[in-house]
């Protein structure tokens, strides 16, 4: 009775030391995966429009923003959505901050580096950069990366924007996925791969000297479901007569046998 009971103890153990490593793993890493959920196109202003629910089919989580995230503590807490429709990927990130329309928050920046792959090193950077939070002025930028040296981009890519509404404020990001341009400076998603990204934010428009929290996650980028377009009116009026006809002639054949039944019993009677 011993040895089955050691067995179950041992594999047990196995087990939890595993997960625990996994885990274990994630944690130094920083990263969590994230899958795309396919919706509607949502306008890039920075404006959660709740009315219409243009984000209201992304996949939504809650992450932190660390200082240092080998050792993380005392995190921003932000809103990440990452949503695709049939051509591109978007990005919202929102959180708030006390008095977040003074002056201290004037050249605030939140921005997302782009690796080629799972592990690889960053090599593109979008960012949406305010000069005067109180004002809502800002910039989208694009950056490609050579040993941690951000370059402005020859052309700018994708597009971003931000809108700050009480003391909370939300950045938007939209990227055009499956173009193949070798020459130009960006990370081109490509679908059914997984791309690590890192969420920067940062009160002071220097790159990457000023980055003063961030978090990592992974994104899988998936296939869009294909939905057939409506088809023309002429087809629908069309299919609506051919069905009303069938439809008047079926009721007409139905009662032509019933009364023909009805005539039958009275000649039997």
């Amino acid at each position: 009775m011993k040895r089955p009971t050691n067995k179950i103890l041992i594999f047990t153990i196995i087990i939890l030391i595993s997960v625990s490593s996994i885990t274990l793993i994630q944690n130094v890493r920083g990263s969590t995966a994230l899958i795309p959920t396919i919706g509607s196109t949502p306008t890039i202003d920075g404006v959660i429009d709740l009315q219409n629910d243009e984000w209201g089919s992304a996949n939504k989580n809650s992450i932190y923003l660390y200082q240092n995230l080998s050792a993380p503590a005392s995190g921003l807490l932000i809103d990440l959505w990452v949503m695709q429709d049939q051509t591109s990927l978007f990005i919202s990130i929102q959180f708030e901050m006390n008095q977040h329309a003074s002056s201290e928050y004037d050249e605030e920046f939140v921005g997302i580096l782009i690796s080629e792959d799972e592990l690889g090193e960053y090599s593109d950077a979008r960012l949406i950069q305010f000069s005067n939070m109180s004002t809502g002025e800002f910039q989208y930028l694009d950056y490609y990366i050579n040993d941690s040296v951000f370059i402005l981009d020859d052309d700018s890519n994708g597009e971003g924007a931000a809108a700050l509404d009480g003391n909370k404020i939300a950045y938007e990001y939209g990227t055009l996925i499956e173009i193949n341009d070798e020459s130009a400076q960006d990370v081109w998603f490509q679908r059914q791969f997984t791309y690590n990204i890192s969420i920067i934010y940062g009160k002071t428009a220097l790159y990457p000297e000023e980055i003063l929290i961030e978090n990592n996650i992974l994104i899988e980028i998936q296939y869009p479901i294909y939905t057939s377009p409506p088809p023309p009116i002429d087809k629908i009026l069309f299919n609506i007569i051919v069905f009303g006809v069938v439809g008047i002639v079926l009721i007409y054949y139905v009662n032509s046998i019933r009364k023909m039944r009805d005539k039958v019993k009275r000649l039997r009677s």
